[in-house]
């Protein structure tokens, strides 16, 4: 695993360390005729190779740097978005990942640790309960207090200065993070989330008129954490 792990790791240095975004910008500008494009390839292929256990395998960084050249001229021909983003570093992580499990670890390796999750019993507790609290339960909390959220958009049209669709966002990551608390018994965690949510919030509900809205907000995250709670809880019983 060590080699891997170096391996990641210089990909991170030399992708974002030594990348200024004049540098980047340069790349976008010139495309195949960038010279840092070059710079850029060889010093990852460098690193690569310093941290490889075997420096007779000339081939490992070889393959680096013209894996990352083409990867990189594609990605300047994209237009900038999250996808993209992601895209370029799977591949970049996958061409790496390749070479480790190529020439220095059994090919059937991945296979046996991937069966091993797909088997295990707490491997799929835990992945139900995330899907229940991202998605079902959204739901569940939306239709509970949705006469409290008709009656504050009836009364206060401030929702329309809000991002769209932020509370729905907003809510699904905290039941993760409550979720997650639980299952690793870091149950005061949840306390430094509700402390943080609340001097986030007071801003924004604070005044004589916003008492609807407070009251709202309070009965929502109330049912949403002790939700999530009441789902960790089943889980760690589940996995015991």
């Amino acid at each position: 695993m060590l080699t891997i792990l170096q391996w990641i790791a210089a990909h991170l240095f030399a992708d974002f360390v030594l990348q200024s975004k004049k540098l980047i910008q340069q790349k976008k500008e010139k495309k195949a005729g960038s010279w840092f494009l070059y710079v850029h390839c060889l010093i990852h292929a460098s690193l690569v190779y310093i941290f490889s256990p075997d420096k007779s395998i000339w081939i490992i960084p070889v393959i680096v740097f013209v894996t990352h050249y083409f990867i990189d001229l594609w990605k300047v021909y994209q237009k900038e978005s999250a996808v993209t983003f992601i895209a370029d570093q799977v591949m970049h992580i996958i061409v790496l990942v390749v070479l480790w499990v190529t020439f220095y670890e059994n090919v059937n390796w991945p296979a046996v640790i991937v069966t091993r999750i797909l088997i295990n019993n707490n491997f799929w507790v835990i992945i139900t309960a995330y899907l229940f609290v991202i998605y079902p339960l959204a739901y569940l909390l939306g239709y509970a207090t949705q006469r409290w959220r008709n009656d504050i958009e009836q009364n206060n049209d401030r929702s329309s200065t809000s991002l769209s669709e932020a509370g729905k966002w907003i809510g699904v990551f905290e039941r993760i993070l409550v979720l997650t608390f639980v299952i690793n018994n870091h149950f005061e965690g949840i306390g430094f989330l509700i402390a943080a949510k609340s001097i986030l919030r007071f801003n924004d509900i604070k005044g004589d008129n916003m008492r609807k809205e407070a009251e709202y907000v309070l009965i929502g995250t109330l049912m949403s954490f002790a939700s999530s709670i009441v789902t960790g809880i089943l889980v760690r019983l589940l996995m015991q």
